[in-house]
């Protein structure tokens, strides 16, 4: 009886782990620990795929769904570029700039949700991370 529980009990927790394993993979970028199950299909596939496209960003590479935005203004900061997703407007910051006379480049993603989707206080999130030139370099060549 005692190994017939066990064998019960890891069943029930390996099917738990191959259900969670299953959920849109939210816990690991900018949104953490939230129950995206409860969202609308379309909710959560913008939830996603900013999720998806942050974290691309971040990783020094380029998104994965947002779509170049062929209307926004051409930026004169040294590389910014932007994106339109389901939902989201995605900016990828490369930014000359300076601090106390440092020469450095601002790096990284800012996602701007639409009001619809983020009617709240904050509506925007970003991981702008400063680098050296030759830091950068590096990094985005990876």
């Amino acid at each position: 009886m005692a190994s017939f529980i066990r064998a019960l009990s890891l069943g029930l927790l390996l099917a738990g782990c191959t259900q969670q394993a299953t959920q849109p993979p939210i816990g690991s970028g900018p949104f953490v620990g939230l129950d995206v199950s409860k969202l609308s299909p379309g909710n959560r596939q913008t939830l996603t795929e900013a999720s998806e496209d942050f974290r691309a960003v971040v990783a020094g590479k380029k998104p994965i769904h947002a779509k170049f935005d062929k209307s926004a203004a051409l930026p004169s900061d040294g590389g910014t570029t932007f994106y339109q997703g389901k939902g989201y407007r995605l900016t990828v910051l490369l930014s000359f700039s300076d601090f106390g006379g440092l020469a450095a480049n601002a790096y990284g993603p800012i996602i701007t949700f639409d009001p619809a989707f983020a009617p709240g206080n904050t509506s925007e999130i970003s991981d702008i991370r400063i680098y050296t030139s030759e830091e950068l370099r590096k990094f985005l060549e990876q």
